[in-house]
């Protein structure tokens, strides 16, 4: 067996127990050693008499048996066992072609039918099927039971939680969400920092909080937030956070829409102000009028694995559902690598964010786009330099005594922090946790260390992969050391830009 697939799924069964029931000793003894593997609580028997003691003494939620064995035959057994615990998942093997055990198996209700003799991949697969089954079961049965007695409105958005992952929701919150399964919805609850929008006096994350921090360290209060729905309507909700008494890990979240009480201007009036610019498109459409009637010229902006890339630009028509930009040659370069570009002007209160690109003519410098929007936060505000570093940088986390520095990737650096992607997190790892981070910089031939304390600033999930951003303050040489690597970065990521125009 695969050391990591066998570590996997043990985790999987880690909550459950086996009983197996098997009258050939040779094969019980083999499967005893490889079931031990799996599972932390296991029982066997020799036939299935002993099997049925066993069961009503121990309840193992997942059985295996044999059907033709002394003294009670296996499905004899199944079907004790089933008016015990009907919700036990049995599965049954035999030696024999006979249809009529097939027929027999099915009209109890077992869990699956294995033909010896029997592969290991097969019982794998077939143990992680009913592993699933059994989670979908409890965690539906936790849904229920806590619905009723935790929250008074029922259309209440509704999610239940395992440590930070969306395992239940009801209906209410699917439909605001724009999501029709729990799994559409993971993928958004990944990255639910970004959903909190910011507004004064309400949880979102910031420099000083994280979101799920400051609610499961402060229990049974209630949070303003707001949250924009599918259609970019902003609500406001009460989120109230409860924690399952005994069932470590499971928490329920609650977001209960005051919208109609009008009190989100009571809080912050320049963020709705702000809103309504960004979703006013007839709004940015006047701005980019008004810089064609003046001819202003304007600032376009975009990025190169952290390059910046900025050259003026001058629109040259606007009309209802498009508009045209003249810019430079490497600036048409840029936009046409990134698909989008940013405009800054004293004209624009906010920088515009322009996407669709239709249509770019290299000739006469000009692109043609339809989508805009103001955007209130931009990359182009950076407060460090930051570039995406060649193959030779390393880097080590030193994380509560350990060591991780394998299946990671480092996505960009600068002299205040550093933008990582892994594909698992340490256990306990989060927002604001402190490290150490080794990083190895080969300067002319020499490899050189920076090791420096470290704070994790942000977490989130992209592509399947963490993402995480730590934050540092380097000194003497060490503050040295990376400036000179990011400047020298630059000017090679200038030259490598300039060999994409040809």
């Amino acid at each position: 067996m695969d050391a990591n697939a066998l570590k996997h799924l043990r985790s999987l069964l880690h909550p459950y127990s086996l009983l197996y029931v098997e009258d050939n000793e040779g094969l019980n003894a083999q499967a005893t050693i490889m079931f031990k593997k799996l599972f932390d609580t296991f029982y066997s028997a020799l036939d299935g008499e002993e099997g049925l003691k066993l069961f009503e003494k121990h309840r193992p939620e997942i059985v295996i048996t044999d059907i033709t064995m002394p003294k009670m035959d296996g499905l004899s057994m199944v079907a004790a066992i089933l008016k015990i615990e009907p919700e036990t998942k049995i599965i049954v093997t035999t030696a024999y072609d006979e249809i009529s055990f097939l027929h027999r198996s099915i009209q109890l209700g077992v869990f699956d039918y294995l033909k010896k003799p029997l592969k290991i991949d097969e019982i794998l697969v077939t143990l992680e099927r009913c592993v699933k089954v059994l989670d979908e079961a409890l965690h539906q049965k936790l849904f229920n039971a806590n619905l009723h007695t935790i929250f008074n409105y029922q259309n209440n958005l509704l999610l239940l939680l395992h440590n930070r992952s969306v395992v239940m929701a009801n209906h209410p919150c699917l439909d605001f969400f724009g999501v029709t399964t729990i799994e559409e919805l993971k993928k958004k609850f990944a990255t639910f920092e970004q959903l909190l929008l910011k507004h004064n006096g309400f949880l979102y994350n910031h420099d000083e909080i994280e979101w799920f921090d400051e609610i499961s360290t402060h229990i049974g209060r209630l949070f303003n937030t707001k949250i924009a729905s599918t259609d970019n309507v902003s609500h406001h909700f009460i989120l109230s956070f409860q924690t399952i008494p005994e069932k470590e890990g499971y928490s329920v979240l609650s977001f209960n829409d005051v919208t109609e009480l009008g009190l989100l201007k009571l809080y912050d009036p320049n963020a709705l102000e702000h809103e309504r610019l960004i979703k006013d498109e007839n709004m940015v459409r006047g701005l980019l009028e008004m810089a064609l009637r003046s001819g202003a010229k304007i600032k376009v902006h975009n990025f190169y694995k952290g390059l910046t890339i900025t050259n003026d630009g001058l629109i040259i028509s606007v009309e209802e559902q498009k508009a045209s930009l003249k810019t430079p040659y490497i600036q048409l370069k840029a936009i046409q690598l990134a698909e989008m570009f940013y405009l800054t002007s004293d004209l624009f209160p906010l920088t515009i964010e322009a996407k669709g690109i239709k249509r770019i003519d290299f000739d006469n410098q000009t692109v043609q786009f339809i989508n805009y929007t103001l955007v209130q936060t931009s990359p182009i505000r950076r407060d460090a330099i930051r570039v995406v570093p060649d193959a030779a940088m390393q880097v080590t986390i030193l994380y509560e005594g350990r060591k991780f520095g394998s299946d990671l990737k480092i996505s960009d650096v600068s002299i205040k922090g550093m933008r990582i992607q892994l594909s698992l997190l340490p256990s306990g790892f989060t927002v604001n946790k402190s490290v150490i981070l080794d990083m190895v910089i080969t300067n002319e031939l020499r490899p050189v260390i920076i090791n420096t304390p470290a704070v994790v600033f942000r977490i989130a999930e992209v592509n399947h992969r963490f993402e995480v951003v730590f934050i540092y303050d380097l000194h003497a040489q060490g503050k040295k050391t990376l400036i000179d690597y990011v400047s020298k970065r630059q000017l090679v990521l200038i030259r490598e830009f300039k060999g994409l125009q040809l």
